[in-house]
């Protein structure tokens, strides 16, 4: 995932958090990468790619007034300014590996600004970890564009489902929990790129009998697609 050019952006403003909630703790970058098993790579991803990472505000029931919930006690905004047009997934994932609590990552680059995040849950197998889904994000915008104010939402676990899905283009099924929703659009995802791949190769190809099964193949994966993306949708619910 390149949040840089995600085909799925389909939000068109960005969120407003609230004064309250302003942490502005500028983070030191080698927190991420120190002790990581790639932190060669790392440590050189974070010097090229990013310039600076502040801890910009901490969404909690003090700071936003709403309740906690055992999956998600406190919501972490994170800001990264980035050096140039491209920012490597590694980074936002070294992040989320130490950063404490769902996040909602936000990137600064030439005077624009995207909002992005990856579905983030306590690990089943170890309470100390965390098992981070794929990217989704929103659009890249000016930086002075107007901003919309937060979902209305019951607790911060509604209000992370609801943020999170503002960045997915596959509406949400009837009853369907976040997990759900995110896994769901990961297929989605991978029978896109896999729709992708055969229409490259179809269009490659000189033999019309290889063109006819490249052609059956894709029918199959569209039909694929378009069963994952046809159910109705509703409110956030997690």
């Amino acid at each position: 995932m390149h949040p840089t050019n995600s085909p799925f952006n389909i939000q068109h403003s960005l969120f407003a958090f609230p004064n309250a909630a302003a942490f502005g703790k500028v983070l030191n970058k080698e927190r991420f990468y120190a002790g990581a098993r790639n932190n060669r790579k790392l440590k050189q991803l974070f010097t090229s790619q990013v310039a600076r990472v502040t801890w910009m505000y901490k969404l909690a029931p003090l700071t936003v007034n709403l309740p906690a919930t055992t999956d998600v006690p406190e919501i972490e905004v994170i800001k990264i300014e980035c050096t140039g047009s491209e920012l490597d997934p590694a980074v936002l994932l070294a992040i989320d590996k130490v950063i404490p609590n769902p996040t909602i990552h936000e990137l600064h680059a030439g005077g624009r600004v995207q909002q992005t995040a990856g579905y983030k849950r306590a690990s089943e197998a170890d309470v100390k970890a965390w098992v981070i889904s794929h990217y989704v994000a929103s659009e890249w915008l000016a930086v002075d564009n107007s901003r919309r104010p937060l979902p209305q939402s019951l607790n911060l676990g509604n209000l992370y489902a609801g943020l999170l899905r503002s960045m997915i283009d596959v509406p949400a099924g009837d009853g369907e929990t976040l997990r759900a929703h995110m896994e769901r659009h990961g297929q989605v995802l991978a029978h896109r790129r896999e729709a992708d791949l055969i229409t490259k190769k179809m269009n490659a190809e000189k033999q019309l009998n290889r063109k006819v099964e490249w052609n059956a193949q894709l029918r199959l994966v569209n039909q694929q697609i378009q069963t994952l993306t046809s159910q109705s949708t509703q409110e956030a619910d997690a």
